[in-house]
C-alpha cells in the first residue's frame, strides 16, 4: 500500500530536496569534485625495481596494486613513492607492493605519500599470515608527511599494504559462495569505464505476486575502504543466513545489492576515483560514469512494479572513525527516520565500539540522496573505522543486518 504515496511523494521530493545553494563539496572534498565527467588519469607503470647494494627489490606487478617510485636513500633506507591516479583528491593514500632482497637484511622503509598525509597502518602479508605494523615503532614525519617502518627481508617476498589485499579473484569467490544459496542470483548489470562487469547480488525468496520490501545495499565506491566492504559482505551473509528472522525476512524482503562498485579503481590500486579519474559517490546526480549509470538503471525499474517498495538504502563505506551519515531527521522518509530508529540498536548489540552520528541534509549528489529523492526511503552512509578487527567488523555487520531485518518486518507488518 506504500507504493503510491512513494510515487507522488517521490515526485514532490525531486522538486523540493535540493538546497538554496548548489552543493560544491564536503569540508574533506576537493575541488570540483561534483564535476564528474571524465579527468584526466595517470596510470602506474607495472614493474620490479631494484635499488642499492645488495639489492633490494619491489614490484607492483599485479591486482590492488600502488607504487610509483622506488629508490635507496642510503645503505638502510629506501623510500616507496606513491602518487595517486589523479588530483586534487581526499586524502586515502593506498599503497600495496612485494618486496624482498637479494640478501637477508634488515632494511628502513619510508612511505612518500607525495604531500598527502598518512593514513592506513601498514599491513604485512606473508604467506598465510597478515599483521600490522607497530606504529609505536613507525617514524611519522609531519613536515616531509613520511612514514618510517622496519623490515626484515629476505629472497622470499612479503606484501605490504594500507589495508588486506582484498581484490576481484576474492570477489569473485565470495560471489560463487553467496550463489550456492537458492534464493540468491548474481548478474552483471553492466561494464565500467574499462570494461569491467558490474555485478548485482540478488536475495529473493518472496512469493511471486506478493507485495513486498527492497533493502537496497551499496559498497566500495571508493577503492581502499576495506573495513566499509567486508561489513557489507557479513551483513550480506546474515541475510541469507539459516535463522528463522533472515528466512522470515527473505519471505517479505528483495535485496539489491552492489558489493563493489569502483572494480576498476580496486584492480589499478586507485586511492579513491575511478578509471574515468571521478569520486563516483558524486555522480549520483547527473550520472556521467558507467558505474552509477549501471546501478541506476538496475534500480529504476522498482518504481514500474506497483507490488515492490524500496524501504531502505544503505551505502557502505570506510574512514577514521566509526560514524553513520544519516538524512537529516525533518525530511520525511517513508518509512520515516529509519537510521535513527535503528542506530540504538546497533550501539546496544555493540557496547565496546563507540559509533557517531552526523545528520546531512539531501542536496549532495551522492548515492544515499538518490535513493531518497528516486524511491522517497530513508537512506544512510554507514562508515566503518579503517583499522578494526574483521572479528569486531563481522560482529557489527551481522548484528546490525539482525536488527534492521527486525525493525524492518515490523514497519511492513504496521504498514498492512
Amino acid at each position: 500500500m506504500y507504493k503510491y504515496l512513494f510515487l507522488s511523494v517521490c515526485t514532490a521530493f525531486l522538486f523540493n530536496c535540493k538546497s538554496s545553494e548548489e552543493f560544491t563539496g564536503f569540508s574533506y572534498d576537493p575541488p570540483n569534485v561534483t564535476d564528474t565527467q571524465d579527468k584526466k588519469v595517470h596510470p602506474q607503470h607495472r614493474r620490479i625495481i631494484g635499488a642499492g647494494n645488495p639489492t633490494v627489490w619491489v614490484s607492483n606487478n599485479f591486482e590492488n596494486a600502488r607504487l610509483s617510485d622506488f629508490y635507496a636513500i642510503n645503505d638502510s633506507t629506501f623510500e616507496v613513492y606513491i602518487e595517486p591516479e589523479n588530483a586534487p583528491i581526499n586524502n586515502s593514500p593506498w599503497y600495496a607492493f612485494k618486496i624482498w632482497s637479494d640478501t637477508s637484511r634488515s632494511a628502513v622503509i619510508r612511505l612518500n605519500y607525495n604531500n598527502a598525509r598518512h593514513r592506513y597502518v601498514p599491513k604485512i602479508s606473508f604467506k598465510d599470515s597478515v599483521y600490522s605494523v607497530d606504529m609505536n615503532q613507525a617514524i611519522y614525519d609531519s613536515v616531509s608527511k613520511t612514514l618510517e617502518f622496519q623490515l626484515k627481508l629476505s629472497k622470499e617476498p612479503i606484501t605490504v599494504s594500507a589495508q588486506p589485499i582484498s581484490n576481484t579473484k576474492s570477489y569473485d569467490e565470495w560471489l560463487m559462495n553467496m550463489s550456492q544459496h537458492s534464493f540468491v542470483s548474481i548478474s552483471k548489470i553492466g561494464e565500467s569505464k574499462l570494461g569491467n562487469p558490474i555485478k548485482e547480488l540478488t536475495i529473493d525468496e518472496t512469493e511471486p505476486g506478493s507485495d513486498v520490501g527492497i533493502l537496497i545495499i551499496m559498497s566500495r565506491q571508493h577503492p581502499p575502504e576495506i573495513s566499509g566492504y567486508y561489513a557489507a559482505r557479513y551483513f550480506i551473509e546474515e541475510l541469507a543466513s539459516d535463522s528463522e528472522l533472515s528466512k522470515k525476512f527473505r519471505s517479505e524482503f528483495i535485496v539489491r545489492s552492489f558489493p563493489l562498485i569502483n572494480i576498476d579503481g580496486v584492480m589499478n590500486g586507485h586511492w579513491r576515483h575511478s578509471a574515468a579519474g571521478i569520486d563516483l559517490n558524486r555522480d549520483w546526480e547527473n550520472f556521467n560514469q558507467p558505474e552509477t549509470q549501471a546501478v541506476k538503471n538496475a534500480l529504476l525499474p522498482v518504481l514500474q512494479d506497483p507490488m515492490k517498495t524500496v524501504y531502505y538504502g544503505i551505502d557502505f563505506h570506510s574512514t577514521n572513525e566509526n560514524i553513520f551519515y544519516p538524512i537529516e531527521q525533518s525530511v520525511k522518509t517513508t518509512p520515516d527516520n529509519v537510521t535513527q530508529r535503528w542506530i540504538p540498536f546497533i550501539q546496544e548489540e555493540n557496547e565496546s565500539v563507540r559509533f557517531v552520528t552526523e545528520e546531512f541534509d539531501t542536496s549532495s549528489p551522492i548515492s544515499k540522496n538518490w535513493i531518497y529523492k528516486t524511491f522517497g526511503a530513508d537512506a544512510v552512509t554507514f562508515e566503518m573505522h579503517d583499522e578494526l578487527p574483521v572479528e569486531t567488523i563481522q560482529q557489527i555487520g551481522r548484528s546490525a543486518a539482525r536488527s534492521l531485518m527486525e525493525l524492518l518486518l515490523d514497519e511492513k507488518s504496521n504498514a498492512q
